[in-house]
């Protein structure tokens, strides 16, 4: 004969659910998180509407190994309901957009007080990233050392 044990879930170890990113976007105090100039928050605004997207759509700013000066930038437009945005992560807003920021990016690319422009010039248009932190850039503008 062999006892016979049942498992039962614990019930008390779920996790608690994460606030709307909306709801937690607040505008960061100068020269510490993550903004976007007028010109920046218009283009974002352009694009969502153009999409016709969803008032769960927030835009992400990250940091990635690579480039001729170690770090890179990347920029998306990310929806809530398909890339929820984490307990950790850093939220701001800017322009009344969300600005999200994974927490290792925020710290590791050195990204408090960044600006983000939106800039058309006869080369051609795109976003610009203004990091007071950023110790060396390269010439192309697409990565940087912090």
């Amino acid at each position: 004969m062999s006892d016979s044990q049942t498992t039962v879930a614990n019930p008390a170890v779920e996790t608690a659910p994460v606030a709307p990113v909306r709801d937690r976007a607040k505008p960061a105090p100068d020269g510490q998180g993550i903004s976007l100039t007028e010109a920046a928050a218009g283009k974002v605004k352009e694009i969502l509407s153009k999409d016709g997207s969803a008032a769960t759509m927030y835009l992400y700013v990250g940091v990635k190994g690579g480039g001729c000066s170690g770090l890179q930038y990347t920029l998306d437009l990310r929806d809530e309901a398909h890339a929820p945005v984490n307990e950790n992560d850093e939220v701001f807003a800017s322009h009344d957009i969300p600005v999200v920021c994974d927490l290792k990016s925020f710290i590791v690319g050195n990204l408090g007080g960044t600006v983000i422009d939106y800039q058309e010039t006869l080369m051609g248009a795109g976003f610009v990233f203004n990091n007071p932190n950023a110790k060396h850039s390269c010439g192309c503008g697409s990565s940087y050392s912090a």
